[in-house]
């Protein structure tokens, strides 16, 4: 039997998502919290490997085993075992041979930059603050370079495994929800530490340390040390995995998604 959990988390206290051998990463909370409900060794696959400090409100994992166990009942017992920053918030039971990272047609993910003076701690966790003179309408621009494939080695930092680095874009949008500027890109796959470089690299475009131009130029390849600074890992939020038949739909997705925050109170 194989499950697929949707979990969410605070990042903050957690050196990725990955187990390690030194460090506590949310792989090694969640499997351990499996374990002790169901008495069994169990390990789960992620959909993203999210670095250290990131957050998920959308992570995507799978189990196998726990047979035992209905899917309310998985979910319930192991957010009992739980520290409160990390939640299981849906378990499905799905066909055998389902991977939650190998089936995985894209993700996004969403960037939160605070245009404050100072700001609030409660804030401080999750976003990162701008100078509020920021011109968000060049990085909109800039945004609108992103879609489609293109060569992101100037925006991913040394340690990835990956074999190529073009990635396919499907949205990258910059939104405006009061003093907030939220960064949005989904697409097929991201390199190690990308959507930081990127924000990192818009925030520059924003207070007018690079023209738009630069920035698309980018896009073509190049070394790291061509692009602007890496943002802090606490703005950045995994917000879904889409599963489909046709990558042409998570952009779909990716919108709805959108209009869902805008819509939401606390945005």
């Amino acid at each position: 039997m194989i499950r697929k959990l949707t979990i969410a988390y605070r990042g903050t206290d957690y050196s990725g998502w990955q187990r390690q051998i030194n460090a506590v990463t949310v792989q090694q909370v969640v499997e351990d919290a499996l374990c002790d409900l169901t008495g069994l060794e169990l390990s789960i696959v992620g959909a993203s490997r999210t670095d250290a400090g990131v957050h998920a409100r959308g992570q995507v994992a799978h189990v196998a085993g726990a047979e035992s166990l209905g899917d309310r009942a998985l979910v319930h017992g192991t957010n009992h075992r739980l520290p409160e920053d990390v939640r299981v918030l849906e378990a499905t039971t799905v066909a055998d041979g389902f991977h939650a990272r190998k089936h995985a047609v894209g993700k996004l993910y969403s960037y939160r930059m605070v245009r404050v003076p100072v700001l609030s701690p409660l804030d401080a966790p999750f976003a990162v603050r701008v100078d509020p003179r920021i011109d968000v309408a060049a990085m909109k621009a800039a945004c609108t370079h992103l879609q489609g494939e293109h060569d992101f080695s100037a925006f991913a930092l040394a340690g990835g495994a990956h074999r190529s680095s073009r990635r396919h874009i499907f949205s990258a949008i910059c939104e405006e929800f009061g003093p907030d500027v939220r960064f949005y890109i989904s697409g097929n796959g991201f390199l190690r530490g990308m959507v930081r470089s990127l924000a990192g690299t818009l925030v520059e475009v924003g207070l007018g340390r690079r023209r738009v131009a630069e920035f698309a130029s980018l896009l073509d390849g190049g070394l790291r040390a061509a692009a602007g600074p890496t943002a802090a890992a606490r703005g950045l939020t995994l917000e879904a995995v889409h599963f489909a038949d046709h990558p042409g739909t998570v952009g779909k997705a990716a919108s709805r998604t959108v209009g869902a925050r805008r819509r939401d109170p606390l945005w």
